[in-house]
C-alpha cells in the first residue's frame, strides 16, 4: 500500500487508485506526506510566537507575583511603622497628662499644708489663750487683777488672727480625667485597586504634529481621589489612526503612582488614543487627538525615501561608512537596510526573543568596520549584525546590575564603544564591541536618558527627556555641562 487517498483518509494499493479510488484526491505515500506536511507546518506556523508570547506572559505573571509578595511585605511594614508612631504618640500623650495630674496635685498640696499649719498654729494660740483662762480662775485676786490688761491684750490679738484665718479649704479635689474617643485618629486604610476613572491623563493635547513624540504623564489615583505611591500598573497607551494601524507607546514606571508613555504619530488625521491601567480603559478614553503637519518648522525635504508603505514605526536611523544606512522599525520588529543609493536591499528581524528577533528595536547605529548595533528594547539587550543583517551576538539582559540593561533606547558607537541608554535604569552603559561590560555613565544624575552621540572633541551629549535638557559627560563619565530648558522658545 504505497498510496494513499485523501479522499476517503486511507492507505490503498495502486491497483484501487484506478478502480475504487478512481476520481479520488490520491497520491504517493511520500508526496502526500510531504503535502500534509507542509499544510500542519502553515498550520501550526504561529506555535513559535505562541510561545515566545507564553514565555513573556509566564515571566510578566511571575513578575507580578513577586511584586505582590513584594508590596505586601512593604506595605506590612508600613502598617507597624504607623502602628508604633501612634502608640509613640499616644504614650507621649499619656505622660504628659499624667505630668499634668503630678503637677496639679502638687501645687494643690503645696497651697492646702500651708493653710493646715496656720490653721494648727492658731490652735495652738487658742488652747494657751484657755489654759491662761483657768488658771487665772484659779489665782489670787491680786494674780487676777494684774492678769486682766494681758489677757485683754491677748484675746484681741487672737481674735484678729482668727476673724483674719481662712477656715475653709483653699484647694479642691477636684480632678478628673475624661478620654476624647471621638479625637481618636483612624488607623488607616488599605488600598488594593487603581481606579481607572478617577486616574488621570497629564498634557494630554487635543493636536500634535506628526512625527513629533507625544509625552503624556499617567497619574494613578484610588477610588477616593488619593493618589497612588507605588507603582506595578500595568498601564497601556495606543494611538489608533484613521487606517486602523495601532501604535503602542513606551510607558516608563516612576515607581511613585505615576507613568511617563511617549509615542510618535506617524500618519496625519484624527487618532484615537487609548489609555488603560491594568485591563480597564480610563475615563474618557479613548481620546480624540488630531495629527497635523507642523509647515512652520518643515522644510521641503531633498529626498523621500518610498518603500510601499512597508514600515509600521521607523525610530532609529544610522548611516554606515560605506554609504549604507539602517532604520530601525519598533512596530514591525525589524531593521531596514538601503543602499548608498536608498534603494532598499534588505530587512531582517521578526517579533520574538530569539537570536536575531526583536521586540520593539528603537535605536541603530555602525561602528567604524560597518558592524550593526541594535537596541532591542523590551528584550533589554543589544544585538551585534554584519551589514548583510546576519547575527553575530549580543550583550545585556534583563536586570539592573552592572552589565545588564533596561529597556535599552539609544544608541552610538566611538573608538571600539558601545554607549546605550537605558531608560529603565536612567543611566548610560557603556561596552567593547565584543560585548563585554566597560563602565556606567549619568547614574543618578540621568532621568530619562533618550538618545547619545560623541561629538568631534569626544564629549558624549545626552538627551534626557525627564529633565528637558542635553548633559555633556567625558568619555569615562565624567560629568562636564547641562543645557537647554523646557520650553517653546529658543
Amino acid at each position: 500500500l504505497n498510496h494513499y487517498c485523501e479522499t476517503c483518509d486511507k492507505l490503498v494499493c495502486l491497483y484501487c487508485t484506478v478502480k475504487e479510488h478512481n476520481g479520488h484526491n490520491h497520491d504517493t505515500v511520500n508526496n502526500m506526506a510531504n503535502k500534509h506536511r507542509n499544510e500542519l507546518n502553515k498550520i501550526t506556523a504561529p506555535v513559535e510566537e505562541m510561545i515566545t508570547g507564553l514565555s513573556e506572559a509566564h515571566d510578566n505573571i511571575e513578575k507580578m507575583r513577586k511584586k505582590i509578595r513584594q508590596q505586601g511585605d512593604e506595605v506590612d511594614k508600613k502598617i507597624d511603622e504607623h502602628y508604633d508612631e501612634l502608640v509613640e504618640k499616644l504614650m507621649k500623650q499619656k505622660e504628659e497628662v499624667k505630668q499634668q495630674v503630678r503637677d496639679t496635685v502638687s501645687e494643690k498640696e503645696k497651697a492646702v499644708r500651708v493653710q493646715l499649719e496656720e490653721v494648727e498654729y492658731a490652735q495652738v494660740e487658742v488652747v494657751s489663750l484657755k489654759e491662761l483662762k483657768v488658771a487665772i480662775e484659779k489665782s489670787s485676786d491680786q494674780e487676777a487683777l494684774s492678769a486682766k490688761k494681758q489677757v485683754i491684750d491677748r484675746m484681741h490679738q487672737i481674735t484678729d488672727k482668727y476673724n483674719k484665718l481662712n477656715t475653709h479649704p483653699v484647694r479642691s479635689a477636684t480632678m478628673e480625667f475624661v478620654p476624647t474617643k471621638e479625637a481618636f485618629p483612624q488607623f488607616g486604610e488599605l488600598f488594593t485597586h487603581i481606579d481607572p476613572g478617577a486616574s488621570e491623563v497629564v498634557n494630554l493635547p487635543d493636536h500634535i504634529n506628526v512625527g513629533k513624540r507625544l509625552e503624556l504623564s499617567i497619574i494613578t489615583k484610588y477610588h477616593n481621589g488619593n493618589h497612588c505611591s507605588t507603582g506595578g500598573s500595568q498601564v497601556s497607551v495606543q494611538l489608533e489612526s484613521n487606517t486602523g494601524e495601532v501604535t503602542t507607546a513606551q510607558v516608563r514606571d516612576k515607581n511613585d503612582g505615576s507613568y511617563m508613555a511617549s509615542v510618535v504619530a506617524g500618519q496625519v488625521g484624527e487618532v484615537k488614543l487609548s489609555v488603560s491601567i491594568n485591563g480597564q480603559q480610563m475615563k474618557g478614553s479613548p481620546y480624540s487627538v488630531v495629527v497635523q503637519c507642523d509647515y512652520t518648522r518643515v522644510g521641503k525635504p531633498s529626498k523621500i525615501v518610498n518603500i510601499d508603505g512597508r514600515m509600521g514605526g521607523p525610530m532609529g536611523i544610522a548611516f554606515g561608512n560605506n554609504g549604507m544606512w539602517a532604520v530601525a522599525d519598533c512596530s514591525k520588529h525589524c531593521v531596514y537596510i538601503f543602499d548608498d543609493q536608498d534603494q532598499l536591499i534588505k530587512s531582517f528581524g521578526s517579533h520574538g526573543a530569539g537570536n536575531g528577533q526583536f521586540n520593539r528595536p528603537e535605536g541603530v547605529t555602525f561602528d567604524s568596520n560597518n558592524y550593526l548595533y541594535v537596541a532591542d528594547y523590551s528584550n533589554n539587550r543589544v544585538q551585534k549584525f554584519d551589514v548583510n543583517g546576519n547575527y553575530l551576538l549580543q550583550f545585556g539582559g534583563s536586570g539592573s546590575a552592572h552589565g545588564e540593561l533596561s529597556y535599552p533606547i539609544g544608541i552610538t558607537t566611538h573608538n571600539g564603544k558601545v554607549f546605550v541608554t537605558e531608560e529603565g535604569n536612567q543611566r548610560i552603559s557603556v561596552f567593547q564591541t565584543n560585548g563585554q561590560f566597560s563602565h556606567i555613565i549619568g547614574e543618578g544624575e540621568l532621568g530619562w536618558p533618550y538618545d547619545v552621540t560623541v561629538t568631534t572633541n569626544d564629549q558624549l551629549l545626552v538627551a534626557d527627556c525627564d529633565h528637558h535638557c542635553i548633559y555633556t559627560f567625558t568619555l569615562d563619565g565624567n560629568y562636564v555641562s547641562k543645557f537647554a530648558t523646557r520650553g517653546p522658545g529658543r
